[in-house]
């Protein structure tokens, strides 16, 4: 984003990068009983992302719905995806709501809510190319260079099973619409509402989504270990909203399939 003269693009991309990277995690706040502190990656949309400097999104929007159940103002700490985790074991922030899949791995790190919303991993690909990934299962048996988005589940999921696959890893979703359309990587996995988002913003350039998931997950709440109270307050506000119709009115604001 920044370079000089002939030289001034390289540059000024380099500057960026640092400045970006220097973003990416932001201070952290004491902890207080009339603040909830919501560790996110704000890179996915439409489920956490950034809009005019403000966080936005379905979680976004729980996470303020969270805070005002429990009589605390919501505070958005932006970590870096490896980071989310290991700052709430430290106490920097009191939950995670980051379009996070439930997984025993991840169980062994923190406590998990009940899940607010199943989903599946569904395949970003290039629209020529749709009638290879029918059944997107295909990606398990050939040889083809698939994006993902390092330490997530669709990256594990590709190291365990598309054992012919070569994985290519990009830092943030937002980078799979231009590597499909430049011929970078022949597919690209990630959480359903991700590829909704991606699909939708691509499809001038030619890329689609192949419409069936693989498998089904319940996306959580991540909390750290021997806090009771903000997981029973998290489960009890999504057992509510849920009887009430308000997890289904935030979830169909910002995806276009719900509960």
């Amino acid at each position: 984003m920044i370079r000089i003269l002939r030289s001034l693009p390289l540059v000024i991309g380099l500057l960026a990068g640092l400045f970006l990277a220097g973003c990416a995690n932001s201070p952290s706040v004491p902890a207080s009983p009339d603040v909830l502190r919501i560790g996110v990656t704000a890179n996915s949309p439409p489920m956490i992302y950034k809009a005019g400097g403000q966080h936005t999104g379905l979680e976004a929007d729980l996470g303020r719905a969270l805070a005002a159940e429990m009589g605390k103002t919501p505070h958005f700490i932006d970590r870096s995806w490896d980071r989310l985790l290991p700052s709430l074991q430290a106490g920097e922030v009191d939950i995670v709501m980051s379009n996070m899949t439930i997984t025993d791995e991840r169980r062994t790190l923190a406590e998990f809510t009940n899940p607010y919303l199943e989903v599946g991993q569904m395949l970003l690909v290039r629209g020529n190319e749709l009638h290879f990934y029918q059944d997107p299962k295909i990606i398990a048996l050939v040889d083809k260079r698939i994006g993902v988005e390092p330490g997530t589940v669709s990256d594990a999921f590709v190291q365990r099973y598309c054992l012919k696959a070569t994985i290519v890893p990009l830092s943030s979703p937002d980078k799979a619409i231009s590597a499909l359309a430049k011929g970078r990587i022949d597919a690209y996995l990630h959480d359903a509402p991700v590829i909704w988002n991606l699909s939708s913003a691509g499809a001038s350039q030619g890329i689609s989504m192949v419409p069936t998931p693989i498998g089904a997950e319940g996306l959580g709440w991540a909390v750290r270990r021997g806090d009771s109270v903000t997981l029973k307050k998290a489960n009890a506000a999504i057992s509510k909203w849920r009887k009430n119709g308000q997890l289904a009115k935030m979830v169909n604001r910002w995806v276009p399939t719900g509960q």
